[in-house]
């Protein structure tokens, strides 16, 4: 591991960075981290590596395996469900004000952070100013301290591509320092080390750097999906993605090179532009004469695809429930008691509940770093229910007030409430005032 005490105790700069950076980049954790990151975008490198050899006779290997390797994308569809339960609908602090201050599409970013978390194990908030900054970990190297753990410093790093340099980042307590390395090259330094908040005037002349001044922390926070600080690309989980891949390709494959049915011919020995021209007649009459003393029978292949579709199913509902994760076949219908599928959710909440307490930690820091005082953070989670169940039975208390009802009813938005109940009252004190004006006429009569 690379630390603190390495960067102050390094000779070059220069080159302390450009080793740090290919020490990482070369390490089994990064490797991991960007495996991770292929089967979140739907890849599985896994079965595009595996192969089934045999040998021949002539030493040359011949790979039985399948031609068309099928991954699933498991992985991104159970981060995407795990983190939208938790960041969907946004966080909230004491008050809108406090919100403001953590910057625009806070809860946008947050939530990229929080998804990288989630497949890498770890991803990094910068904050620039007034607004948060996301740095995945396949593009910052974190320099702790040897002593604390604490995180003192770091390097981030990115490149368009590969014809255009690395641009590298030196971030420390006391200001920032720009590199760069064109590719293959020596890193550089392009620019000094500046603060993290500078005091500019500007005038006809131009600008100019006034003073600068830093945070009270440092403002590269990491950000973790679980206490264990890993990628949920679990062993377990990974293991059964490349099992269930595996199989679906393979049965997939054999599908492909079967045929149902097989017609063969007893006593013929023609070549194969002949078979091609009487397959072709079978096609298209759908008769054939036989050719001299040549018998003609059909053989049916049976492919067991209920086997296959039961153990695939059975696969699936394990990826789900090692991820912590509900699978949505659980929920089976609309018929379903908001008990059943509060039961079904229980899993998936107690593992969005550990995502929550890492990413309110998060915010917690960040308003830490920022200078302003907040008592709650608060994470409403994304759930399933029965809306027709809890209409019902709403509608069943006679005796609860109109808005209490609207507030609990998930067919009524919130932000609607106070609008339908003072059209309701509207309503009535109008219906109230026609009444007593036929009281009034009648009673003139």
């Amino acid at each position: 591991m690379i630390t603190y005490q390495d960067l102050t105790n390094a000779a070059a700069l220069e080159r302390f960075i450009e080793n740090a950076i290919d020490t990482y980049r070369s390490s089994p954790e990064y490797s991991a981290m960007v495996d991770a990151g292929k089967y979140y975008d739907g890849e599985n490198p896994a079965i595009m590596q595996m192969v089934s050899n045999l040998r021949l006779e002539n030493n040359v290997d011949v790979d039985l395996f399948a031609r068309i390797r099928v991954p699933t994308g498991l992985f991104g569809r159970i981060i995407t469900q795990l983190v939208n339960r938790l960041w969907f609908n946004a966080v909230q602090l004491d008050n809108i004000s406090k919100k403001e201050r953590l910057g625009k599409n806070f809860d946008k970013i947050a939530k990229d952070i929080a998804t990288n978390a989630a497949v890498h194990g770890v991803c990094y908030g910068f904050w620039n100013l007034d607004a948060i900054q996301m740095i995945p970990a396949l593009n910052y190297l974190p320099l702790p301290d040897e002593e604390t753990g604490a995180h003192k410093a770091g390097i981030s790093f990115w490149q368009l591509d590969k014809e255009k340099p690395w641009q590298i980042r030196l971030f420390e307590m006391d200001g920032y320092t720009k590199f760069s390395r064109p590719e293959n090259g020596a890193v550089i330094k392009t620019e000094e080390k500046r603060a993290y908040k500078l005091n500019v005037n500007r005038d006809a002349l131009g600008e100019k750097i006034v003073s600068g001044e830093n945070y009270p922390g440092f403002p590269v926070l990491p950000m973790y999906a679980n206490t264990k600080h890993r990628s949920e690309l679990s062993a377990p989980v990974k293991a059964k993605i490349d099992l269930y891949d595996a199989i679906l390709t393979s049965f997939g494959d054999d599908v492909m090179r079967t045929r149902l049915l097989y017609w063969i011919f007893q006593g013929y020995s023609g070549d194969v532009e002949m078979l091609a021209k009487l397959r072709e007649t079978v096609e298209s009459l759908g008769i054939i004469a036989p050719l001299d003393d040549t018998t003609v029978s059909t053989v049916m292949t049976d492919i067991p695809t209920d086997g296959v579709s039961a153990l695939l199913d059975r696969l699936e509902s394990e990826i789900y429930r090692d991820a912590g994760v509900m699978n949505a076949k659980e929920i089976t219908g609309g018929s379903l008691t908001n008990v059943a599928i509060q039961t079904a959710q229980i899993g998936e909440a107690m593992k969005v509940s550990d995502m929550e307490w890492n990413g309110a930690d998060w915010i917690d820091r960040l308003i830490g770093l920022i200078g302003f005082e907040n008592k709650k953070i608060v994470f409403k989670h994304e759930t399933i229910t029965n809306d027709m169940e809890i209409t019902q039975r709403l509608a069943q208390y006679t005796e609860v007030p109109i808005k209490y009802k609207l507030t609990l009813d998930p067919l009524f938005p919130p932000e609607m409430v106070d609008d339908i109940v003072q059209s309701i009252d509207a309503e009535a004190l109008a219906l109230n005032e026609s009444e007593l004006d036929e009281a009034a006429r009648a009673g003139d009569e």
